[in-house]
């Protein structure tokens, strides 16, 4: 899977070594992770033009864009990017990750903002595993059910490109979805 992951810019060295440990830990789960936040991340915004921040803005987007799930570390969420970064995921659909030490919940981020949120703390000693719980969680919340009734004409169709094309009803109808989702963009 494609992970967006992000935090504080502005932490003790201690939570860096923190966001190393699950920045390798979902790369060793064989995920594509993006992150800039243990180099570059964020640039000197009083000393650079509207032009480069702009371009930053635009890169950053696109990673969650393309990204199936984000996940941050939310222990001190009050710098403005990160509050972008989650509004900016959940508002695009994507299943949100927010981890956080103990007595540093986010408490203004709730399951009331987003179905797609999933909020945890987690210690020095259980961090992976609450990791792994979260991206199954998030994992579950990717893909959903959705029935509804067609009529027989419509029915029989479907069941003509079936036997025709060798996929099932929901292949056709997710691609069609799909290609219809970027036409318009």
């Amino acid at each position: 899977m494609k992970i967006y992951f992000s935090a504080a810019s502005q932490v003790k060295p201690e939570k860096k070594v923190i966001y190393r440990r699950i920045v390798d830990w979902l790369n060793n789960q064989g995920h594509e992770v993006f992150e800039k936040i243990l180099s570059q991340h964020l640039p000197v915004t009083d000393k650079i033009s509207s032009k480069e921040a702009k371009d930053w803005f635009k890169e950053w987007s696109t990673y969650i864009s393309e990204s199936d799930i984000a996940v941050f570390e939310g222990s001190y969420p009050a710098t403005i990017h990160l509050g972008l970064e989650i509004g900016l995921t959940l508002a695009k659909g994507k299943p949100t990750v927010i981890l956080f030490a103990p007595k540093l919940d986010p408490a203004l981020i709730t399951k009331h903002h987003s179905s797609q949120l999933i909020k945890s703390e987690y210690d020095t000693d259980n961090l992976e595993a609450v990791l792994s719980w979260c991206l199954e969680e998030a994992k579950s919340l990717m893909s959903r059910r959705f029935t509804f009734f067609i009529p027989q004409e419509i029915d029989a169709f479907l069941e003509k490109i079936v036997k025709e094309d060798k996929v099932s009803r929901a292949e056709w109808l997710r691609a069609l979805i799909e290609k219809e989702r970027q036409n318009r963009g």
